[in-house]
């Protein structure tokens, strides 16, 4: 096997700082749980995983780090800064004058596309009988192995959070109130739109961790709503299933909610998102981003107010009223309007903008670029 004498090599600049920095961010996590039972299984007193970032010219990340106290820490810190790189398909011990104490064992762990080592530091005198070295050596490739597969699952486990954050995140800015449950009616996810509406029983409510509905008649319907949507197999050759929507009483003579329930997927495991609940107020979705969106296709001041009022609701008169002109300069601007969207009647230039609002969505500043 080979031995390598620590002294004899180049200490690597900066290695020290990233072995601190891991060091305090070093939590009890899944890999140093692994990390540290390998360790405590074959006897060694601290160990970690090496990965070498090619993508940072030769960056090496300390994963994992564990150990059962200071001078074995330090042990470990010596011969990290020392070790050959991360790559050489097997495995050396490594010698340091400077830890008598102390041996270090290197194991590759590399795949194609990934170089990375298990680093295990003993205490000397427990790998100075013969047989142990033999059992330790014997259980080598193994522990490289394991330490690989569980850095894999490691990231692959971290890309999933780090999906879910961001797909939390954007459901988090949707105007909308996005609902997900599962096949139980109980409630898996909610947004911070959906909580708003749920938090002041606005139409709906959450009752024993179920949605329903404050009005009776309402709730009948949507429970049978969310189980036709819930029960309905998917049709043969058809990529999308039914949906339903509804509309849901409101309190204090609003516009009544409008709630749709859509399909989460065609198979879903137990427990997992069966159904996806979407309830909007209508009037919060009126005049979101019609300014920016007027902005991006040239409009003057003058004619973004007119595009203001008439997808507000405002008949073209009625606009001409409120802005203090009259009505064929009213006609004379939606006129304009028509020629800068590429428009050509004024329900036309509504569904345009309604479309674009789309996109104008969340507790964002939009500015025309």
């Amino acid at each position: 096997m080979p031995d390598i004498d620590l002294a004899t090599r180049p200490v690597m600049v900066g290695m020290t700082d990233r072995v601190d920095a891991a060091r305090k961010a070093a939590d009890n996590d899944a890999l140093t749980r692994f990390v540290d039972g390998i360790c405590r299984a074959i006897g060694a007193v601290a160990g970690c995983l090496v990965v070498e970032d090619q993508q940072s010219d030769g960056e090496r990340r300390i994963h994992g780090r564990a150990w059962t106290d200071a001078a074995a820490d330090a042990a470990l810190t010596l011969s990290l800064a020392a070790a050959p790189a991360p790559g050489s398909r097997g495995h050396a011990w490594l010698r340091d004058a400077a830890v008598p104490a102390h041996r270090c064992l290197a194991l590759d762990a590399s795949v194609p596309g990934v170089l990375r080592q298990l680093m295990l530091v003993f205490d000397a005198r427990s790998i100075e009988p013969a047989d142990a070295t033999d059992r330790v050596m014997a259980m080598a490739p193994g522990l490289a192995a394991a330490a690989g597969a569980m850095h894999d699952t490691w990231l692959a486990c971290d890309a999933t959070a780090e999906r879910q954050r961001l797909l939390a995140a954007a459901m988090n800015q949707s105007e909308c109130g996005i609902i997900v449950v599962r096949a139980d009616h109980s409630v898996l996810f909610s947004n911070p739109a959906a909580q708003a509406i749920l938090a002041t029983r606005d139409g709906i409510e959450l009752r024993r961790d179920q949605l329903r509905p404050t009005r009776y008649q309402d709730a009948i319907r949507f429970q049978a709503s969310l189980d036709h949507v819930l029960t309905l197999p998917a049709e043969a050759g058809q990529p999308s299933r039914h949906s339903m929507m509804l509309l849901l009483d409101r309190p204090d003579q609003h516009r009544p909610l409008i709630a749709v329930i859509a399909p989460a997927a065609a198979e879903s495991a137990e427990g997992g998102a069966a159904a996806i609940v979407y309830v909007m107020r209508p009037e919060l979705s009126g005049l979101r981003g019609v300014e920016v969106i007027c902005q991006l296709h040239g409009l003057s001041p003058v004619e973004t107010q007119l595009v203001a009022r008439l997808v507000a609701g405002a008949t073209l008169s009625e606009a001409a009223f409120e802005m203090r002109i009259k009505p064929d300069t009213a006609r004379a601007y939606l006129k304009q309007v028509f020629a800068k969207t590429d428009t050509h009647r004024q329900a036309d230039l509504i569904q345009l903008v309604i479309r674009y609002q789309r996109a104008v969505r969340g507790d964002f500043l939009f500015h025309a670029a």
